[in-house]
């Protein structure tokens, strides 16, 4: 008996609450001057006009106020201030019926835990469920300092059209979405964010790049370290395509990793590649610039990619593994030949983004290895070959110059 009056006192206070909301009356608390149309049932208000609505309030330079449907006008400057935040912009409106206020030109709004940044030219904010919604080249701003630090990352949403859920944190982008935190740049059609759980989901041609590596896919999930404001791990849902960029060091080429498959996943540690995965139909590739034209390839039902300082540091094929390497002798910077090899299962180790050694398992399908030598085919880097065609190029022109010359001062002499 004592819970049920409880619960009916909490019930009736919570009706209360919002009868009293509902109920209570906007207020002009100032204004320079007014001028009132009776019959059309507006209030013409001039010079700092300050309103209150509940624990809302609002100033403007103009205003027209419609009694009947208790609705404000306002032109000149807009500031809208509630107990989450204010907004700011060139002309505003708001509705005591629906506790709706919009906001346009020059629009900016921030919480009051300093948190969130809103900017563009048209913004509606819902007070009742804490929902705004930004229209005309909205710009997101998202601030968060990082633990045992005084730096602040922000993360920046440009899209056609933005919402944001202030109780729960999450935002959601549309249309042309491009996000950015420190060096990660993502694009995508439609894009979700929610930072209490530290998550991003992206729908629609996403592209994900993060200093040398990059990730396409149908659909693309990330979750963030809440802490540092770094990269966890990435999921890729379907056509599935991480590569990564290696540059090269004290005049060595830059090494580039590639994986495909139906589905990719990468876990990353303070931004750097850790692993990645590669699911059903899996190939990778591994080549170095000036031999991009000759890919050593793996390919399996599953393909498990490790890494070290970003440079690949092994790799497991799982399934009808399958692999290809072409050998570089480095002193004449020439590929000298070519090692295939099948089975069950195929692990590779890597020294410096090279392959160290290859070994080979299977039952259903039998080990087997095969070397092919290409050193009489001449197959050198393709900046050497670029360079040689070049000088060749260059030394036939001078030839071509020369003779035509001859045969231009010989015409001369016979004209004579």
């Amino acid at each position: 008996m004592t819970f049920r009056i409880l619960l009916l006192a909490v019930l009736l206070g919570c009706c209360v609450q919002n009868s009293l909301a509902q109920t209570s009356p906007l207020i002009m608390r100032h204004a320079d001057s007014l001028a009132v149309m009776r019959k059309a049932g507006f209030l013409l208000l001039n010079g700092k006009v300050h309103f209150t609505h509940d624990s809302i309030a609002f100033r403007t330079s103009r205003a027209t106020w419609n009694k009947n449907l208790d609705k404000v006008d306002c032109e000149g400057s807009f500031l809208f201030t509630h107990p989450d935040g204010y907004i700011k912009a060139k002309y505003g409106t708001y509705s005591r019926r629906t506790e709706i206020a919009t906001a346009k030109g020059y629009v900016e709004a921030k919480d009051s835990a300093g948190s969130y940044a809103f900017f563009g030219n048209s913004l509606v904010y819902n007070k009742k469920i804490k929902f705004l919604k930004l229209t005309d080249q909205p710009l997101l701003h998202q601030y968060q300092q990082q633990k045992n630090s005084k730096k602040i990352d922000t993360t920046a949403v440009r899209a056609e059209l933005i919402t944001f859920n202030q109780e729960t944190e999450f935002a959601e982008a549309f249309r042309n979405v491009v996000i950015t935190q420190g060096d990660m740049i993502v694009t995508c059609d439609t894009g979700y964010l929610d930072k209490k759980n530290n998550w991003v989901a992206l729908k629609g041609n996403p592209k994900f790049t993060l200093e040398g590596y990059e990730l396409t896919g149908d659909s693309i999930y990330l979750t963030i370290d809440g802490d540092k404001r770094t990269l966890k791990s990435a999921l890729v849902v379907r056509n599935a395509k991480g590569r990564q960029h290696e540059k090269g060091k004290k005049g060595k080429p830059d090494q580039f990793t590639e994986a495909v498959g139906d589905t990719l996943y990468a876990e990353f540690k303070n931004d750097k590649i850790k692993r990645r995965y590669v699911n059903l139909n899996a190939h990778g590739y591994f080549y170095e610039a000036d031999f991009a034209d000759y890919k050593n390839q793996m390919e399996g039902g599953r393909l498990d990619l490790s890494f070290k300082n970003g440079k690949l540091k092994g790799a497991l094929i799982s399934g009808d593994a399958q692999s290809t390497y072409f050998h570089i002798m480095e002193k004449q910077r020439q590929i000298d030949g070519r090692n295939e090899a099948a089975g069950d299962t195929i692990r590779i180790a890597f020294d410096e983004g090279k392959v160290k050694h290859l070994k080979l398992a299977g039952t259903k399908t039998l080990a087997s290895g095969r070397y092919t030598d290409l050193t009489k085919q001449n197959i050198l880097p393709k900046i050497a070959k670029d360079s040689t065609v070049q000088k060749l190029t260059e030394n036939s022109l001078k030839k071509i110059e020369k003779k035509s010359g001859k045969k231009s001062a010989a015409k001369k002499e016979d004209t004579k």
